[in-house]
Protein backbone atom coordinates (compact mmCIF):
# COMPACT_ATOMS: atom_id res chain seq x y z
CA UNK A 1 0.00 0.00 0.00
CA UNK A 2 1.33 3.39 -0.98
CA UNK A 3 1.37 6.12 1.73
CA UNK A 4 1.26 9.80 0.10
CA UNK A 5 1.92 13.19 2.23
CA UNK A 6 -0.23 15.33 0.65
CA UNK A 7 0.29 17.87 3.43
CA UNK A 8 1.81 20.51 1.49
CA UNK A 9 -1.28 20.55 -0.88
CA UNK A 10 -4.04 23.26 -0.90
CA UNK A 11 -7.43 22.15 -1.58
CA UNK A 12 -9.07 20.86 -3.78
CA UNK A 13 -5.13 19.29 -4.26
CA UNK A 14 -5.33 16.24 -2.24
CA UNK A 15 -8.76 15.45 -4.10
CA UNK A 16 -7.35 16.00 -7.32
CA UNK A 17 -3.98 13.62 -6.24
CA UNK A 18 -6.96 11.01 -4.83
CA UNK A 19 -8.65 10.97 -8.00
CA UNK A 20 -5.59 10.75 -10.42
CA UNK A 21 -4.44 7.12 -8.44
CA UNK A 22 -7.69 5.84 -8.61
CA UNK A 23 -8.49 6.57 -12.46
CA UNK A 24 -4.58 5.44 -12.68
CA UNK A 25 -5.94 1.55 -11.69
CA UNK A 26 -4.67 2.08 -7.60
CA UNK A 27 -6.75 -0.13 -5.44
CA UNK A 28 -5.20 0.87 -2.08
CA UNK A 29 -3.76 3.96 -0.63
CA UNK A 30 -3.30 5.97 2.81
CA UNK A 31 -3.09 9.54 2.46
CA UNK A 32 -1.04 12.05 4.94
CA UNK A 33 -3.90 15.01 4.84
CA UNK A 34 -2.67 18.63 6.75
CA UNK A 35 -6.14 19.09 8.44
CA UNK A 36 -9.72 18.55 9.09
CA UNK A 37 -10.97 19.92 5.83
CA UNK A 38 -8.71 18.00 3.92
CA UNK A 39 -10.12 14.92 6.06
CA UNK A 40 -13.45 15.57 5.11
CA UNK A 41 -13.16 16.29 1.38
CA UNK A 42 -10.57 13.13 0.93
CA UNK A 43 -12.74 10.74 2.95
CA UNK A 44 -16.03 11.95 0.56
CA UNK A 45 -14.61 11.53 -2.43
CA UNK A 46 -13.30 8.17 -1.51
CA UNK A 47 -16.82 6.94 -0.66
CA UNK A 48 -18.66 8.52 -3.50
CA UNK A 49 -16.17 6.08 -5.69
CA UNK A 50 -17.43 3.42 -3.63
CA UNK A 51 -14.17 3.23 -1.29
CA UNK A 52 -14.00 2.23 2.17
CA UNK A 53 -12.29 4.76 4.44
CA UNK A 54 -10.00 4.39 7.83
CA UNK A 55 -9.00 7.74 9.30
CA UNK A 56 -6.30 7.61 11.53
CA UNK A 57 -5.67 11.13 14.25
CA UNK A 58 -2.26 10.87 15.22
CA UNK A 59 -3.07 13.76 17.28
CA UNK A 60 -0.99 16.54 15.44
CA UNK A 61 -4.00 18.06 13.27
CA UNK A 62 -2.90 16.14 10.44
CA UNK A 63 -5.16 12.79 9.46
CA UNK A 64 -3.77 9.48 7.53
CA UNK A 65 -6.91 8.65 5.41
CA UNK A 66 -6.62 4.97 4.39
CA UNK A 67 -9.16 4.12 0.99
CA UNK A 68 -9.55 0.87 -0.55
CA UNK A 69 -11.67 0.67 -3.23
CA UNK A 70 -12.86 -1.67 -5.42
CA UNK A 71 -12.62 -2.18 -9.16
CA UNK A 72 -14.99 0.03 -10.13
CA UNK A 73 -13.54 3.20 -8.64
CA UNK A 74 -11.98 4.49 -11.70
CA UNK A 75 -14.36 6.66 -13.62
CA UNK A 76 -16.17 10.22 -12.84
CA UNK A 77 -19.42 9.91 -11.07
CA UNK A 78 -22.32 12.05 -11.41
CA UNK A 79 -22.30 15.00 -9.08
CA UNK A 80 -18.87 14.44 -8.48
CA UNK A 81 -18.05 18.26 -9.58
CA UNK A 82 -18.97 19.19 -6.19
CA UNK A 83 -15.58 17.97 -4.48
CA UNK A 84 -13.21 19.55 -6.86
CA UNK A 85 -14.88 23.12 -5.84
CA UNK A 86 -12.93 23.44 -2.70
CA UNK A 87 -16.30 24.72 -0.39
CA UNK A 88 -16.12 24.18 3.52
CA UNK A 89 -18.69 21.92 4.50
CA UNK A 90 -20.93 23.71 7.13
CA UNK A 91 -19.49 21.19 10.01
CA UNK A 92 -16.25 22.59 9.55
CA UNK A 93 -16.56 26.09 8.56
CA UNK A 94 -17.03 28.33 11.46
CA UNK A 95 -18.19 31.57 9.51
CA UNK A 96 -15.56 33.88 10.18
CA UNK A 97 -12.55 35.31 8.09
CA UNK A 98 -9.89 32.84 6.47
CA UNK A 99 -6.78 33.61 8.17
CA UNK A 100 -3.50 32.46 6.65
CA UNK A 101 -0.22 32.16 9.20
CA UNK A 102 3.08 32.14 8.02
CA UNK A 103 5.69 31.13 10.48
CA UNK A 104 8.94 30.30 7.84
CA UNK A 105 10.32 32.10 4.61
CA UNK A 106 9.91 28.35 3.24
CA UNK A 107 7.27 26.00 2.76
CA UNK A 108 7.74 22.56 3.76
CA UNK A 109 10.85 21.16 4.63
CA UNK A 110 14.02 19.52 3.10
CA UNK A 111 15.09 21.51 0.81
CA UNK A 112 15.29 25.38 1.93
CA UNK A 113 15.87 26.73 -1.89
CA UNK A 114 13.02 24.62 -2.99
CA UNK A 115 11.07 25.62 -0.30
CA UNK A 116 11.50 29.42 -0.69
CA UNK A 117 9.78 28.93 -4.17
CA UNK A 118 7.14 27.17 -3.25
CA UNK A 119 6.29 29.68 -0.38
CA UNK A 120 6.13 32.43 -3.32
CA UNK A 121 3.80 30.44 -5.22
CA UNK A 122 1.68 29.44 -2.56
CA UNK A 123 1.35 33.35 -1.90
CA UNK A 124 0.98 34.57 -5.35
CA UNK A 125 -1.86 32.00 -6.00
CA UNK A 126 -3.92 33.26 -2.66
CA UNK A 127 -5.44 36.40 -4.88
CA UNK A 128 -6.63 33.43 -7.69
CA UNK A 129 -8.77 31.90 -4.83
CA UNK A 130 -12.01 31.77 -5.25
CA UNK A 131 -12.65 32.96 -1.41
CA UNK A 132 -9.69 34.96 -0.90
CA UNK A 133 -8.01 34.96 2.66
CA UNK A 134 -8.79 38.15 4.83
CA UNK A 135 -5.60 38.49 5.99
CA UNK A 136 -1.94 36.84 5.93
CA UNK A 137 -0.19 36.77 9.21
CA UNK A 138 3.76 36.53 9.66
CA UNK A 139 5.88 35.76 12.40
CA UNK A 140 8.86 33.83 13.48
CA UNK A 141 10.74 33.84 10.55
CA UNK A 142 7.91 34.22 8.56
CA UNK A 143 8.60 37.95 8.93
CA UNK A 144 11.54 37.72 6.79
CA UNK A 145 9.49 37.77 3.75
CA UNK A 146 7.89 41.59 4.19
CA UNK A 147 11.02 43.39 4.84
CA UNK A 148 13.80 44.68 3.01
CA UNK A 149 15.57 42.30 0.49
CA UNK A 150 13.00 40.15 0.24
CA UNK A 151 12.06 38.52 -3.20
CA UNK A 152 8.23 38.56 -2.59
CA UNK A 153 7.75 42.45 -1.58
CA UNK A 154 5.95 43.05 -5.24
CA UNK A 155 3.90 40.07 -4.56
CA UNK A 156 2.46 41.11 -0.75
CA UNK A 157 1.74 44.28 -2.29
CA UNK A 158 -0.25 43.02 -5.32
CA UNK A 159 -2.11 40.96 -2.36
CA UNK A 160 -2.57 43.99 0.16
CA UNK A 161 -3.73 45.86 -3.03
CA UNK A 162 -6.24 43.18 -3.60
CA UNK A 163 -8.02 43.90 0.08
CA UNK A 164 -6.42 41.21 1.93
CA UNK A 165 -4.32 42.59 5.25
CA UNK A 166 -0.37 42.17 5.75
CA UNK A 167 0.43 41.69 8.98
CA UNK A 168 3.67 40.92 10.73
CA UNK A 169 4.32 40.63 14.53
CA UNK A 170 6.31 43.19 16.19
CA UNK A 171 8.27 41.09 18.58
CA UNK A 172 9.74 39.20 15.81
CA UNK A 173 10.73 42.00 14.09
CA UNK A 174 12.83 43.20 17.12
CA UNK A 175 14.03 40.22 17.26
CA UNK A 176 15.90 39.16 14.34
CA UNK A 177 16.59 43.15 14.46
CA UNK A 178 14.39 44.11 11.67
CA UNK A 179 12.01 46.63 13.00
CA UNK A 180 13.51 49.58 10.17
CA UNK A 181 13.49 47.36 7.65
CA UNK A 182 9.77 46.65 7.11
CA UNK A 183 8.68 47.26 3.52
CA UNK A 184 5.17 45.55 3.69
CA UNK A 185 2.25 45.67 5.94
CA UNK A 186 1.95 46.35 9.48
CA UNK A 187 3.20 46.28 12.62
CA UNK A 188 1.07 44.05 15.42
CA UNK A 189 1.12 42.59 18.96
CA UNK A 190 0.72 38.72 20.30
CA UNK A 191 -2.83 40.22 21.64
CA UNK A 192 -3.88 40.95 17.90
CA UNK A 193 -2.35 37.82 16.32
CA UNK A 194 -3.97 35.22 19.05
CA UNK A 195 -7.35 37.56 18.82
CA UNK A 196 -7.42 37.01 14.70
CA UNK A 197 -6.78 33.22 15.45
CA UNK A 198 -8.62 32.54 17.74
CA UNK A 199 -11.66 34.36 15.50
CA UNK A 200 -10.85 32.81 12.61
CA UNK A 201 -13.37 30.57 10.56
CA UNK A 202 -10.72 28.66 8.75
CA UNK A 203 -6.67 29.11 9.14
CA UNK A 204 -4.62 28.15 6.43
CA UNK A 205 -0.58 27.69 7.17
CA UNK A 206 1.66 26.51 4.29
Amino acid sequence: MKTIDVRDLACPGPVLKLRDLLDEGEREVRFHVADELSRSNVSRFAASRGAVVEVEDPGDGSFLVTVAAGEGAAGARPGEEEFLACEVPDSIAGGGPRVVQVTSSAMGAGDDELGALLMRSFLKTQAQLERTPDAIIFYNDGVKLCCEGSLLLDDLRSLEAAGIEIITCGTCLNFFELAKNLRVGRVTDMLEIASRLADAGSIVRP
